[in-house]
């Protein structure tokens, strides 16, 4: 009997330093809340926010923030700006998105996206640039011979009179391939005072020649480097060709 009994007594406390410590939920508590409020926890470490560029020129496309997830997340994504509602976003392949308005003002920007408990937040700077024109609108003539108005302007680049770089026109607004592309027409220099000056030659006597008899859109584009990796861009420029 008593080897029985402390053969008992050893199993018995074997099994409670083996087992588990278990903590006993009250009997009216949610247990589905219970079990959830880890992975949350866990997943709320997991979102970042991720921006696709670090700033944005005023009147152009804002900046596109994305919440990005590690793991699997459902549901909706509240974006603010300063405090002002963006919008709520659902969860698309571990990604919501939202591009900041183009009317923001020049000013910094704190960004922030909230799921769940988790919170991201951001920065993002909107310059005062702009690329100013003397006119937008001009007919040049195939047979003249006399040299077509000139066209000139200013630039202000990231809140400052840009000092150098270069106005690159485009026919169609179409940048893509920066000097290399197809539709480039035309590049003047910016002066130390921020001014360029196309020529009429420069400028309208080249469209006069590439086209035939009709009306044109043209964009003109600054860049302050050879890198074409950012730009800021002008009013269209409305060009009628005549015979």
């Amino acid at each position: 009997m008593r080897s029985f009994t402390k053969f008992a007594a050893s199993a018995v406390a074997a099994t409670l330093f083996a087992a588990p410590v278990v903590a006993i939920a009250p009997a009216n508590a949610d247990s589905t809340t219970t079990v959830a409020a880890p992975v949350h926890a866990l997943a709320a470490k997991k979102m970042s926010l991720s921006l696709d560029k670090k700033y944005s020129h005023y009147g152009q496309p804002g900046v596109k923030v994305t919440a990005k997830f590690k793991g699997r997340a459902k549901g909706k994504v509240k974006f603010t700006q300063n405090g002002a509602d963006l919008g709520t976003v659902k969860i698309k392949k571990g990604k919501a998105s939202v591009q900041l308005p183009q009317t923001n003002a020049p000013g910094v920007y704190k960004i922030k996206a909230k799921w769940k408990k988790a919170v991201a937040k951001a920065k993002v700077t909107v310059y005062d640039s702009s690329l100013s024109l003397s006119a937008v609108s001009f007919t040049v003539s195939k047979s003249a011979t006399t040299e077509p108005t000139r066209m000139n302007g200013t630039v202000k680049f990231k809140g400052a009179v840009a000092n150098k770089g270069y106005v690159d026109i485009y026919k169609n607004g179409n940048v893509k391939g920066g000097s290399g592309s197809p539709d480039y027409c035309c590049m003047a220099s910016v002066q130390d005072d921020g001014t360029f000056e196309f020529s009429g030659y420069t400028f309208l006597d080249e469209v006069a020649d590439a086209n035939e008899p009709g009306t044109y859109n043209y964009q003109a584009f600054y860049t302050d480097d050879a890198g074409f990796d950012d730009y800021i861009y002008s009013s269209p420029i409305v060009v009628t060709v005549v015979p």
